[in-house]
């Protein structure tokens, strides 16, 4: 991605949010346009992030934090929230790295506005949310260890409000009529012997819009798969068994006859 369309992307992200702001809709055309710009600005790469953010000539992309951040809109405070923390994790990792040289005074500034707006962005002001949000970063925080390499650059409370957002707009409130499918997730994200499906939602192999389609037997372990997969083998073992021996039991009383 080059400047210029990380220009163009944040303009339009800006003024998509502005137009969603003055409607009711929740899923209005402004608000898919304002959220297809975010989450492709969150592609681009950090060099070029970090150096948008802390340039001089483009302050309005510093000042228009609150704008997304602070929408009426859900879905686009969600994914802003999503793309400030991430832009937030780039200057803490390029700030480290830059540690041992004189820092200006209005990098610093912009950093620490930034460092403010951090937890206000891991937190939805709803305390279900916020539980899912939890577990899902203690879940995803797992894979660091079981897998070691490749995910270094991940960032794990990013992803977890991603997914919880989608889990939000697809299934409504944890308390609602889809608990259950809830429960089934965050057990799965959760489970010792699924590594393989943290790993995927982390390095966004499954995004939190396909894993909250997904049914159980797709999210379950190769353990759990495997016993379930025996269990129905039993059960038409067990069906074939019982056909057999009423088709006999039926031969039986057509030679009787």
């Amino acid at each position: 991605m080059e400047k210029h369309e990380f220009l163009e992307l944040f303009e339009a992200a800006t003024k998509a949010a502005k137009s969603a702001s003055r409607g009711d809709a929740k899923n209005s055309p402004a608000v898919s346009r304002c959220v297809e710009a975010i989450k492709r600005l969150r592609e681009a790469p950090e060099s070029l992030a970090y150096e948008m953010v802390i340039d001089r000539k483009y302050p309005q992309i510093g000042k228009s934090h609150g704008l997304f951040t602070e929408h009426k809109n859900p879905r686009i405070q969600s994914e802003g929230k999503i793309l400030y923390s991430l832009w937030l994790r780039y200057l803490y990792a390029t700030g480290r790295k830059q540690s041992s040289r004189p820092r200006d005074r209005t990098v610093v500034k912009k950093e620490k506005k930034l460092v403010e707006e951090e937890m206000i962005s891991r937190t939805t002001g709803d305390s279900n949310r916020d539980k899912v949000r939890e577990m899902l970063h203690k879940s995803l925080s797992k894979v660091a260890v079981e897998m070691k390499e490749g995910v270094v650059s991940c960032d794990y409370w990013s992803v977890a409000a991603s997914v919880e957002s989608a889990m939000f707009e697809r299934l409504g409130s944890f308390g609602g009529t889809q608990k259950a499918k809830y429960r089934s997730i965050l057990f799965n994200m959760g489970d010792s012997s699924n590594p393989d499906l943290r790993r995927k939602v982390l390095i966004g192999e499954i995004s939190g819009e396909r894993l909250v389609t997904m049914e159980k037997e797709e999210m379950a372990s190769n353990k759990i798969r495997m016993q379930v997969q025996k269990i129905k083998e039993k059960a038409r073992d067990k069906e074939e068994n019982r056909i057999k021996s009423m088709m006999m039991f039926q031969l039986d009383s057509m030679i009787m006859t």
